[in-house]
């Protein structure tokens, strides 16, 4: 009895040991299946550059109102990422002199977009934006506009157009699955069951660079959860 008992106990410590040392895995043994998921990634390069946008307004400005002033630039309503109240500094190579003191001077309202640009338009989505920086400041409006790069990101089209590589993550999945059969002493049978998870994208990864910014690259994850029959022979 002692001796059944003691050969269990290791066959079910060797089973364990298998999936909690198996990376990318996660599996699950009864009776009659074993179900494992497997999972690789891929990096995605980024293929945008995103503009952050600011424009400093008074306290009587709508968002209608701005998103018309932008009108050219590719911003719309959609881009809009927050609103903000503060002063908005920006170096002109020219020495700003200090704005008079007012007790009751109520500090301007700063609307920050977000513009997605393609990799390859990045000089052109400047100098639209420089124009159009110049255009507000010439119609002395109340109107400021400011801009910077904010950072990268992977396009949705390049997202969805990423095909997993299921013929490799069935391999993993059995690889897997045949070492927990082994390790339980029995036969790995054919697929009961397959389905494949949704490819995630991440946002940390490699950095890499073009002249003046730098990208990061962007994990994609793909998975597949497959079930086996189990053998007894």
């Amino acid at each position: 009895m002692n001796a059944e008992y003691t050969a269990l106990m290791v066959k079910r410590w060797s089973i364990l040991t298998l999936i909690l040392f198996v990376p990318g895995a996660f599996a699950q043994l009864d009776s009659n299946s074993v179900t494992v998921t497997a999972a690789r990634s891929m990096s995605l390069q980024p293929d945008q550059v995103v503009f952050g946008v600011t424009v400093q307004s008074g306290l009587s400005t709508s968002l209608d109102e701005v998103v018309a002033a932008l009108q050219g630039s590719g911003i719309t309503a959609a881009n809009f990422s927050g609103i903000s109240m503060g002063p908005v500094l920006v170096f002109t190579g020219n020495p700003i002199p200090a704005p008079p003191v007012s007790p009751i001077a109520a500090p301007p309202l700063q609307w920050v977009f977000a513009l997605p640009a393609p990799l390859a338009k990045i000089k052109d989505t400047i100098a639209t934006l420089t124009a159009l920086q110049k255009s507000i400041a010439q119609q002395n409006n109340g109107l400021t506009l400011s801009f910077s790069v904010q950072g990268s990101q992977v396009s949705a089209q390049l997202q969805q157009s990423q095909v997993c590589p299921t013929p490799d993550l069935l391999a993993d999945a059995r690889t897997q699955a045949q070492k927990l059969a082994n390790a339980s002493g029995l036969t790995l049978g054919t697929v009961l069951a397959m389905s494949s998870g949704p490819s995630i994208s991440g946002s940390v990864g490699s950095v890499t660079s073009i002249p003046g910014f730098l990208l990061s690259s962007s994990p994609s994850v793909c998975s597949m959860t497959v079930k086996f029959a189990l053998l007894r022979y």
